[in-house]
């Protein structure tokens, strides 16, 4: 897969690019089969609800023991987008699973920039980084779905206030009055569509999330790709929150999981 001049200046001007449907049905099969195995896993790479003991909220580095997004992680339809996007052969930074568990037990997201803590933190020079997020479960308007406000990357490193949870995830909260005054400019949408959909966002688009009252699961996969020249100085966080392999990723042979 290969971007168009058209879809390179969209996300020039946008930050996003969106395409439902990319995986194929049976390879969204596979990945949901592995969903239980990774929320039930015991280790400091899963992140558990505050309020929720039971529910995971993150799960980390699925890419490093779990073969089937070992291999998303490498499906060409992933990574030469990725590529193109940054002029650059790429290295996967961070992977996380949010499960968003039915009932509240997938809690919010309060808007923020991704790339805050990867530069502060982990020491990424420059905003060189995709989040390309991909659909295990089908994102609906009922389910809590990404909200983005398109644009913002245009706007640089926002001010954002520092909040780090009770497991160390460095999370930067953009304040009410600033999200107001880009919403009203760029406005916020819901990044919708079937499980197998995949979003390639830059690192610097405001993003957020409700509570997930609905019954439903509604799991995303963020695959953190990172240029190989812009590769992480910082040692400070543990391996599945910034991994330290720099090695540029190959396709697959097989554009297939």
């Amino acid at each position: 897969m290969q971007l168009d001049a058209r879809q390179l200046d969209e996300f020039e001007q946008r930050g996003c690019l969106f395409f439902p449907s990319l995986l194929e049905p049976d390879e969204v099969v596979a990945l949901q089969q592995a969903i239980p195995a990774l929320l039930g896993r015991q280790g400091p790479e899963v992140i558990r609800e505050k309020k929720q003991a039971n529910c995971a909220r993150l799960v980390f580095g699925a890419h490093l023991y779990c073969e089937p997004f070992r291999r998303l992680a490498r499906l060409g339809r992933l990574l030469n987008p990725v590529r193109q996007l940054l002029a650059s052969e790429v290295y996967l930074h961070q992977s996380r699973l949010n499960p968003k568990e039915g009932f509240s037990g997938g809690a919010s997201w309060e808007w923020h920039q991704d790339y805050p803590p990867w530069h502060l933190v982990d020491g990424m020079p420059d905003p060189r980084c995709i989040m390309t997020s991909i659909f295990i479960d089908d994102c609906t308007a009922a389910k809590s779905p990404l909200l983005v406000v398109p644009g913002t990357q245009r706007h640089g490193l926002l001010d954002s206030k520092p909040h780090r949870d009770a497991k160390g995830y460095a999370l930067y909260h953009i304040d009410h009055e600033t999200l107001g005054r880009l919403a009203e400019t760029n406005g916020i949408e819901p990044l919708i569509g079937p499980a197998g959909s995949v979003a390639f966002i830059h690192c610097n688009v405001v993003h957020g999330s409700a509570n997930n009252v609905s019954p439903w699961r509604r799991s995303i996969m963020y695959l953190i790709y990172n240029a190989c020249t812009n590769a992480c100085t910082s040692t400070l966080r543990p391996w599945y929150q910034n991994h330290r392999d720099f090695t540029p990723l190959s396709p697959l042979a097989e554009d297939r999981l």
